[in-house]
């Protein structure tokens, strides 16, 4: 086997290399002018190869008749080698043998080819626009079944690329009738996600036709489930006269079914909302900072409607609690929905109860992400953030990173997430390293992290070596490509400047917010310049001032801002995404900017959240703007 696949390796190595000869002395040639007038058919016979699909070979072959063909003959071999090179990715190679090629010795059919493989070529070399601008003229109607699945493939990927939706939809309406009905599924799938990034306005003004045309329908019925996500009633009523005015169409409900059986349902009023916190206990301050949050957005949003605040006690060791008995209360007193409970112990009582008609929107998660009919489940966990700081490094392409966290129930479950999700990318952790919270001097902890120890014994063995003494700076490991520090805001401001003393220099280090108090103060904060962190966006001042909620917040708590703006952050939202709940609970692909994040709702009633980066210059926190 072993011998075989070596053969086989070298056949085509060599086949390559021939390739890339050929295509050598070809561009030492005068190019010619490429006409579009067609020429007599000449007869081209496909290579042995091609039908094998053995495309390396098959494009050598080409090369090889073409270099001994002349006229119509040779461009057609230079467009068969062209064709076999683009399959194997050698976009380049392809490029320069379509170039060879003369339009005008072409038949017609054979000039659409060389048009459809030139914008695929665009499109393998990541430009869009070009690959649509070269299909701009071509004609659908004079091509064969296999060119016309062909441009309108390409038409399709290019105008996603560019996010250009309401072309890529009529791309795949279009090409619905020319595709075997066995694939035709996966298409009307693809025609859905196009339509499904319109806004019913849009739908409502490209309808291409009129019931009951095909092109029609997918509009008008993207169109009813946009239009009415917010209101589940009138959806349905919508789809039952969209049947009627398109009887025969190929839409099935699997595509849309979702939108109308998912999700909750709001009154476009809302008069009461009940609030179910602790006003004594472990978490009481917590509860209070939420509280203000939730005041503050109220009232930002005009004050309507009544705010009811229920006091909700859970004893973590024996259980007891009357959430049940506040949510039933909550029930009584005509909430349309409910914010809280904040403690995950409550929210876990609340979804054993098994019904909740009044939709709740808990300030924690559940330990598992079955769905629970009508909870949606909003918390600030590390263990997000540290997700996130894996997926942002990896973005950067970076693929080595290193773990410094407190050796602390707290800060393993944080490094553990973030070793999780990055191993799940393909990265990797060098070193994982802890240090004792208690400590203020880490020389002991970061100099083995950076291989210091072994840099200072390299150059005592060269001393030896040479029997003379030689100047050494001490350097760390290069083998990082970043550094991941768990810590809370006292200890990062302990062990960044240490880090850079031992020589971190330019190494990107990465933490989550618990490495800043959260309020803006220059001169305390100066020691974390650099730093890179995932947070709200209330502790980011340049995106938070023009936010009157925010405002209210800052000046109510003055001094003790940096204690409450998260949880505060994450009341206001809670409280704002109240209007979008009907929406959201039933399209995941819908996003609120919110104070605390983006905010996205997943199929298990989970609200996402995505944080703003930001970095410290002078002391100051300032945002990453997006890349």
């Amino acid at each position: 086997m072993f011998i075989r696949l070596s053969q086989t390796m070298f056949r085509l190595t060599s086949k390559l290399l021939l390739i890339v000869s050929m295509l050598t002395l070809m561009a030492c040639q005068p190019m010619q002018p490429l006409l579009t007038q067609p020429a007599a058919p000449v007869e081209t016979e496909i290579s042995d190869y091609e039908r094998q699909g053995l495309h390396a070979e098959a494009a050598a072959e080409y090369l090889s008749m073409a270099e001994d063909a002349s006229g119509a003959l040779q461009s057609q071999y230079y467009l068969r080698a062209a064709v076999n090179l683009q399959r194997i990715g050698e976009s380049d190679s392809s490029q320069q043998a379509l170039d060879e090629v003369k339009l005008n010795q072409l038949s017609n059919a054979q000039q659409r080819e060389a048009q459809i493989l030139r914008a695929q070529l665009a499109l393998d070399t990541d430009t869009p626009s070009d690959a649509i601008a070269f299909l701009s003229d071509f004609d659908l109607r004079a091509a064969s079944v296999t060119q016309q699945r062909q441009v309108l493939k390409i038409r399709a990927q290019a105008y996603g690329t560019t996010e250009n939706w309401l072309e890529q939809a009529l791309s795949y309406i279009r090409l619905d009738e020319v595709l075997p009905q066995e694939q035709r599924p996966e298409n009307h799938q693809n025609i859905w996600k196009a339509l499904m990034e319109l806004s019913p306005q849009a739908l409502d003004l490209f309808n291409p036709g009129v019931p009951p045309a095909v092109d029609s329908g997918w509009f008008a019925l993207a169109f009813a489930i946009r239009a009415y996500q917010a209101n589940p009633e009138a959806m349905e009523v919508a789809i039952e006269d969209w049947k009627r005015a398109y009887p025969n169409h190929p839409a099935t409900p699997e595509l849309y079914e979702q939108a109308i059986a998912a999700g909750t349902y709001l009154p476009d009023q809302i008069m009461d909302i009940a609030v179910l916190l602790p006003q004594s206990g472990p978490v009481a301050a917590a509860a209070e900072a939420v509280k203000q949050g939730i005041i503050a957005a109220h009232f930002a949003a005009g004050g309507r409607g009544q705010l009811h605040f229920l006091d909700v006690h859970t004893d973590n060791r024996t259980g007891q609690s009357n959430v049940i008995q506040r949510y039933r209360e909550a029930v009584g007193r005509n909430a349309s929905v409910v914010i809280g409970p904040l403690d995950r112990q409550s929210v876990e009582i609340l979804a054993e109860s098994g019904d909740l008609p009044v939709p709740v929107i808990a300030l924690n998660r559940l330990g598992h992400n079955q769905r629970v009919e009508n909870l949606f489940q909003f918390g600030l966990a590390p263990e997000d953030e540290a997700v996130a700081v894996a997926q942002r490094a990896r973005a950067q392409n970076y693929q080595r990173a290193m773990i410094l966290s407190p050796d602390s129930e707290w800060g393993q479950r944080v490094a553990q997430a973030f070793t999780q999700a990055w191993q799940q990318q393909g990265g990797v952790v060098i070193t994982n390293t802890r240090y004792l919270e208690s400590e203020h001097d880490f020389a002991d902890t970061i100099v083995p992290m950076f291989g210091l120890n072994a840099s200072r014994q390299r150059a005592q063995d060269l001393r030896r070596t040479l029997g003379v003494s030689v100047e050494f700076e001490p350097r760390r490991r290069q083998d990082v490509d970043f550094l991941f520090m768990v810590a809370r805001a006292n200890k990062a401001g302990q062990l960044l400047p240490q880090l850079q003393f031992h020589r971190s220099g330019t190494l990107p280090v990465y933490s989550t917010s618990h490495a800043y108090t959260g309020d803006n103060r220059p001169q305390r904060d100066i020691d974390l310049n650099g730093l890179q962190i995932p947070d709200v966006r209330w502790a980011i001042p340049q995106l938070a001032e023009s936010d009157p909620a925010y405002q209210a917040v800052k000046q109510q708590a003055g001094s003790n801002f940096g204690d409450v703006v998260r949880l505060a952050a994450m009341g206001a939202d809670a409280y704002r995404l109240i209007p979008e709940l009907n929406s959201m609970s039933r399209s995941p692909d819908l996003t609120f900017s919110g104070a605390s994040g983006d905010l996205t709702i997943n199929s298990s009633g989970q609200i996402i959240r995505k944080s703003p980066w930001a970095t410290f210059r002078d002391g100051t926190i300032e945002a990453i703007s997006s890349e």
